[in-house]
């Protein structure tokens, strides 16, 4: 079920359809979770909810969800692991259109250590 929901709410969100890809990622993200908290499709559905809620100038449920997203990341693969960079590179985009450049300049650099580290 939760490959039929992100499916959905990815092909909802290249159509145009925010609140319906919204719906299948919020249901994505519960059939997620009942895999257990730290579960990775956990994080990828947080990140997808995300985005589809910062494409509606949602900053606040957006950064929240970006957070989980880097908690459980973290816990799944450690701080520096690679599956950070995406995560860090979305909630840059983030907080940039929410006019926080300061702190999105944060992120960017956090992801680059991550990704120029051997």
């Amino acid at each position: 079920m939760w490959e039929r929901y992100n499916l959905s709410g990815q092909q909802s969100m290249s159509a145009g359809r925010a609140a319906d890809a919204e719906q299948a990622f919020r249901l994505a993200l519960q059939e997620a979770e009942k895999l257990g908290s730290w579960d990775p499709k956990v994080a990828v559905s947080c990140v997808n909810l995300a985005n589809c809620l910062r494409a509606q100038g949602r900053f606040a449920e957006a950064e929240e969800l970006y957070k989980k997203a880097i908690t459980v990341k973290d816990k799944a693969f450690g701080p520096l692991h690679k599956e950070l960079i995406p995560v860090l590179e979305n909630y840059s985009k983030m907080l940039r259109a929410a006019g926080r450049a300061a702190e999105a300049d944060k992120m960017d650099k956090q992801a680059k250590a991550i990704f120029v580290r051997p």
